[in-house]
């Protein structure tokens, strides 16, 4: 921790034992305000891994498109799907999937209002019965024959 963020701390808990006085809640506020202080936000360890990804990444492979990191995708999914509990295919997977994303121009935002949309479709299509180990792909609906 760096300096003004422990004064901060020291701060946080003064207001804490303050206003906890000689309550029985006292130790789990001051418990709840040092691990808050200590533990990274998921959310912030994870954007920050991901900034640093993003870094390696472009000093590494330089200004090219999506089209390399989708093609290695599809083989670390392969690896995933042999290994599905082997935690590191799954970092791979989501590192390819966050370099394509920043190398195609595409927002968090615009793949979130994509999903929306997606997940509508989805939900209205038609879909086989579950068979573990496979690809569930939709029922096509019937083509529609021009009647003359």
């Amino acid at each position: 921790m760096k300096d003004h963020q422990i004064r901060n701390l020291v701060n946080e808990l003064r207001d804490v034992a303050v206003e906890y006085h000689g309550s029985q809640q006292l130790r789990e506020r001051i418990a709840r305000t040092v691990r808050a202080a200590i533990l990274p936000d998921k959310a912030e360890q994870r954007e920050d891994v991901r900034r640093k990804h993003a870094e390696w990444s472009q000093s590494t492979f330089g200004n090219v498109g999506p089209v390399g990191p989708l093609k290695h995708l599809s083989k670390e999914a392969l690896e995933a799907a042999a290994e599905p509990g082997d935690l590191s295919e799954w970092a791979d997977m989501q590192f390819l999937l966050w370099d394509a994303q920043r190398r195609a121009g595409i927002t968090d935002e615009q793949i979130t209002l994509a999903m929306i949309e997606k997940l509508e479709i989805n939900k209205a299509r038609q879909w086989p019965e579950p068979k573990d180990g496979e690809p569930r792909l939709h029922i096509a609906a019937a083509p529609q024959q021009d009647v003359k």
